[in-house]
Order: structure tokens, then sequence, then C-alpha cells
């Protein structure tokens, strides 16, 4: 997929999620602005109903209403002059419980051309701002004397939002499950392009990799086919042995490629012997130096520990040392300089393979033993090799229960750290 269209269908995909977020806040901003509503037509009808009782209960006859006013039988302009406080707090009680209303409220009678508290019932503690006051007429609105009643609940939202916990809860839920899944899938999107660009090097790298070892041979299988290069055995030695290098190069890349695959399939088997280590070292830097090393290069062996004995697998360990040896001549421009240090603590054996190589960025080297990651070089496109040199190195250190770590600075070189259990 071309790099445009995936960054367009994130883009596209970005807005949409945008979208959909936005359009759902809307309608949870509806859906409580709608249960506000609701929560305040409950307590005008719980009102409404607690005062017809209560004109009900203490009325023998029925009322002579005029003009809207809810009058005594003593035709005097307000109730309040009959108020029971108490009856009407119960008949309030039993109305709210009926309509799903918070029980606990405060009470007042308040005379309204003056504004005067006539009666007051503390029911709740109030903070100003979470407060809702709801009122209804307790008499004839154009009386001088008239009075009317009010409710006040502390915190009327968490009412609300009791009652509608169920479906924001689940809505909240489902929306970050979007946002959650949208931002996996961008970045297994970036991943496996990624990881699609890395294994697309690598195939060109094996590619140049095999293609020169190839050439070589049948360039030499051709000159030994001729007739009378038996006759030169010089010659014939020579072409023999470009044969021979080439095709152990070969075997040697697929080895390494055998060694992931075993990795991939968590099989990998190690035999431990035991070794010294050291004897180790020295055959594995005589062996790539008689074949890699460049003019000018130089491979010093500084070793400190007094015990070089461990147990491992020589065949893996050779090869790890061979590839740390092989990466720093690699990343070295010019009269490569690898220093091999050894040293035994009380529980780890360390080795630490040196060199003054053109080093390695920050980044660079929270990837550098991923697979098939090369370290990039720049302008510099001499340098070969696969990818998967140094996280075969990193994948033995690991099945002999080490560990390994780099510490590089940009054009001061770099050094690897193998620690081994004792």
């Amino acid at each position: 997929m071309k790099k445009y269209t995936i960054r367009l269908i994130i883009i596209l995909s970005a807005i949409s999620l945008v979208g959909l977020i936005i359009t759902q806040l809307f309608w949870i901003s509806n859906a409580l602005r709608l249960g506000e509503d609701q929560f305040n037509s409950r307590v005008t009808i719980a009102l409404q109903g607690a005062l017809d009782d209560y004109v009900a209960y203490n009325q023998t006859a029925p009322c002579n209403v005029s003009g809207g006013c809810l009058s005594t039988p003593s035709n005097a302009d307000s109730l309040f002059i009959n108020l029971d406080p108490s009856r009407m707090d119960s008949l309030l009680r039993v109305h709210f419980d009926y309509h799903g209303l918070d029980t606990l409220f405060e009470l007042r009678v308040i005379k309204c051309s003056t504004g005067e508290v006539m009666f007051e019932k503390k029911g709740v503690k109030t903070n100003k701002g979470l407060v809702s006051r709801h009122r209804i007429s307790l008499s004839c609105l154009h009386s001088d004397q008239s009075h009317h009643m009010e409710v006040r609940f502390n915190r009327p939202r968490r009412l609300i939002l009791m009652d509608m916990i169920l479906w924001l809860g689940s809505s909240t839920v489902f929306l970050l499950i979007v946002i959650l899944s949208f931002a996996y899938i961008v970045l297994t999107i970036l991943r496996q392009k990624k990881v699609s660009e890395i294994k697309n090097d690598f195939i060109n790298n094996m590619t140049h990799e095999f293609k020169t070892p190839i050439a070589n041979i049948s360039l030499a299988t051709e000159v030994l086919r001729r007739p009378g290069i038996c006759d030169d055995p010089d010659r014939f030695t020579k072409y023999v042995d470009i044969v021979s290098q080439e095709n152990t190069r070969m075997r040697h890349q697929v080895d390494r490629i055998l060694q992931v695959a075993l990795r991939n399939r968590e099989d990998l088997q190690v035999d431990r012997q035991p070794t010294d280590i050291h004897e180790l070292i020295r055959d594995a830097v005589d062996n790539i130096c008689l074949e890699d090393c460049v003019q000018g290069s130089v491979v010093n062996l500084n070793f400190k520990a007094d015990s070089p004995e461990l147990s491992v697998d020589p065949v893996h360990f050779t090869n790890i040392i061979h590839n740390l040896i092989d990466n720093a001549l690699k990343y070295t421009q010019a009269d490569p300089r690898i220093v091999i240090h050894t040293r035994a603590g009380e529980s780890t054996f360390t080795i630490e393979v040196e060199d003054n190589g053109i080093g390695i960025s920050p980044e660079a080297q929270r990837h550098v033993f991923e697979k098939f990651y090369r370290v990039p070089t720049g302008n510099l496109h001499n340098v070969k090799g696969t990818g998967i040199g140094l996280y075969y190195v990193k994948t033995m250190v690991e099945a002999h229960n080490g560990t390994i770590t780099v510490k590089s600075e940009q054009g001061k070189g770099s050094r690897f750290i193998i620690n081994l259990p004792l």
C-alpha cells in the first residue's frame, strides 16, 4: 500500500472518529438536559399532588376556587393560615418517593410581598450553585398576603446521573472501545508498514549477499572448465579456493537465517559445554581476520578474567564473537581498532567488544537488536548486511541466560557489553 494511501485512510478515519465523538457528546449533553427537564417536571407534579392532597385532607367542603385561588372554606386568602408543616412534610415525602425523587429536601414557606420566611424546615446541607429550587403558590397571586412554598434539593444533577448511570456508563465504555480500537489499528498499520519496509530491505540485502558469491563461483567455475587449467597448479588452486571461500560465505548466511527461524519456533537448543572463553575468542579473532580483516585493522585482546571457563555452546558463542567483530569492521570507515575485554565478577562474567567506528545514534540504539533492523549510515551505501546479525547475537546471549547492551556515541565508536551468569 502506498504511503499517501495509508496517510489518507488514517486522516479520514480520524475525522470520522472525531465526528463520532462530537455527536456522542452532543447526545449525552441533550440527554442530561432532558433528564433535568424530566426531574423538574416530576418535582412540579409531586408538589401539586402533595398540595392537592393537603387541601382535600383539610377542607370539609369543596374549595371555593376563583381566579386560580386555593382558598379555605373561611374565604381566607392563604392556605398558610391552616398549614400544618409536619403534615405537609409527610405528604411531600410520599409524593417525592412515588416519583423517584430524593426524600431529603429543605422546605420553606415564604411571604411573597416581603420575602419573609414564615416557616423553614432544614433537610439537607446546601451548597451554593448545587441546589435546585422549586416553588408552588399557596394562595391567590393577586393577594397582598399571598405565600408560596419552596422546596430545595441538594446536588440534583447527582440524582439525574444516577438515573442515567447505566446508559451513560455503557455509552462511555463503547466510546472508549472505539477510540482504543482506532489507536490500535493505526499503530498496527504503521507497524506493519515498517515491518514490510524492513523485510523488503532484508530481501534486497540477502539478494545482494548471495548474488556476489554466486557470481564469483560461476566465474571461477568457468575458468576451471577451460582446457589446460590443470597445467597451472597455482592458478587452479587459486580458483578452487575462491569457490570454497564463497561457499563458506553463503553457508554462514544460511546458518544465520536458520537460527532466526529456530528462534521464531521457540525450539532453539544450546549444547552447553565447559569452554575456555579466552581460547574461543582467540580462535574466533584468528578466523575472522583471516577472511575479513582489512589492511590496517587491529584487534587487541584485554583479558582480565582469572577463570575464563564457562558453560556455553562453543559453536553459537563463536558466532556471537564473529558477528560483533564483523559488525565493528563494517561500521568503521578506516583503520579499525577493536578491543575485546573480559572480566569476572562475583556472579557474572563480562565480555566487551569496543570499536572506533562511526557510532550509533540514541534512536538507533533502541532498535539495534531488532530483527532485520540496520543502523542508518547516511550517504554511505557500502555497508553490507542482512539486519539479523545483532538480533542473532541477542538471541544466543539470552539463550545462555545472559544480557547484552550497547553504549555508543556518534563519531566515537561503540561498546557492546555481554554479561553471563557464572
